[in-house]
């Protein structure tokens, strides 16, 4: 069957334009495509789900399941920007060469984490095979406004209903849970992420868009994540800011999220930030980890053995174990050397701007500023869909999707 179907399209505030071509349609094609784009949709999803489950096995069904959809792209044959595979490829590599090299002190802890970088690389390769065509990052888009909604809800209604369980079944080891997060610091994170994408949707006047929006953003605001809650607002403002069109359909939707806010209160997180000392014990953990990077500033301790070399140069004893620098920046210098970290700082750089251009895909560049004082990408169910989005902007190059005639 032939067809002639849009193989490039660019827009501009003057005018749209369209470079046509006449070729064959490859329905297996299609169908492939279909496939990689619901597998990556649903891997993430389901490491979000499972985020709490501390059973390493959870994990390895993740990493086999974006090792084949990576497969299945560079099958395929398509290529992402030479700017972002190359600090991709030494993320995904790091360790193995690690292992390789004998230059760690605990080999299957490096096994292990070398094993899930890799996998989060393979996530970032298939999605940039997957979500080329405005049609299908329309998809994700969609896919992770409402997923940001139904998260945002069920774990705002779980906390408040059964404090210190997940999902009102399971025992959780701390007191607010959310939904299925341990840590209000992860909740909001995942926020972070879905709320551009709701943002990004809503211009058009949307009400469930809008709704959506104001509840992701109120749910942060209750989480009372102090540097979620920031970022959350931040990207609100930066978002209102960049969709240059549509004033009133903006006003509407920052009203929306303004009267959201007010029902989901602030007091508890005004009450977090009067605390005297908002970095305490934080800030004793990173002279400490600091204190393991001069130790070994080039090749590192070896990916995954934070927890394990940690106590060796702890300044002080909090009486529970650390498993994390709680700055995901300081600990892949600890543990992969400089060039580990400089790997990630080029994986930012690279995708910065088309991060901003797009806007939906914002969200990125605020997981990885939180990442200065937590450790999100220690979990699966957040670095997951950070890789995605990365594979995702590195395809379209931060396009802005438009929905059918809103040009």
């Amino acid at each position: 069957m032939r067809s002639v179907s849009p193989i490039e399209s660019t827009f501009n505030r003057s005018r749209l334009r369209t470079r046509w071509d006449a070729r064959p349609i490859d329905l297996s094609a299609i169908r492939l495509d279909d496939f990689l784009r619901l597998g990556l949709l649903l891997a993430a999803t389901a490491a979000t789900a499972t985020i709490s489950i501390r059973d390493p096995r959870a994990g390895w069904i993740f990493e086999s399941a974006a090792l084949v959809l990576a497969a299945i792209a560079i099958w395929r044959r398509e290529r992402a920007p030479l700017r972002l595979v190359v600090p991709l490829a030494a993320i995904g590599l790091w360790g193995f060469a690690q292992l390789a090299l004998g230059a760690t002190v605990y080999r299957f802890a490096t096994l292990d984490s070398s094993l899930r970088m890799a996998s989060l690389a393979a996530i970032a390769v298939a999605a940039g095979s997957a979500f080329q065509t405005a049609r299908a990052t329309g998809k994700l888009i969609a896919w992770m406004a409402g997923f940001g909604l139904a998260v945002a809800s069920l774990g705002v209604l779980a906390q408040f209903t059964s404090p210190g369980k997940y999902l009102w079944m399971f025992p959780s080891p701390y007191p607010d849970s959310w939904g299925v997060f341990a840590s209000r610091n992860n909740f909001a994170q995942f926020l972070e992420l879905a709320l551009p994408a709701a943002l990004w949707r809503a211009r058009t006047g949307s009400v469930f868009d809008m709704a959506a929006a104001g509840a992701m953003l109120a749910a942060g605001v209750a989480s009372a994540s102090r540097a979620g809650a920031a970022l959350l607002a931040f990207e609100t403002i930066a978002c209102l800011a960049l969709m240059g069109r549509g004033k009133l359909k903006k006003w509407k939707l920052a009203a929306v999220i303004a009267a959201s806010v007010a029902v989901g209160g602030a007091g508890q997180l005004v009450g977090r930030f009067r605390q005297p000392d908002p970095l305490e014990l934080r800030r004793e953990i990173a002279r400490s980890t600091l204190a393991m990077i001069r130790a070994h500033p080039l090749k590192g301790w070896g990916l995954g053995t934070f927890a394990s070399v940690y106590p060796a140069y702890a300044e002080f004893d909090i009486g529970a174990a650390v498993e994390h620098a709680h700055d995901d920046w300081l600990e892949w210098t600890a543990e992969g050397g400089i060039g580990f970290a400089a790997a990630w700082a080029a994986l930012a750089i690279s995708i910065g701007v088309p991060a901003v251009r797009s806007i939906w895909g914002m969200g990125v560049l605020a997981v990885l500023a939180h990442a200065i004082v937590d450790f999100p990408f220690a979990r699966l169910g957040i670095a997951a869909w950070v890789f995605l989005l990365i594979g995702a902007l590195a395809a379209r190059g931060g396009v802005r999707e438009f929905a059918r005639g809103e040009h």
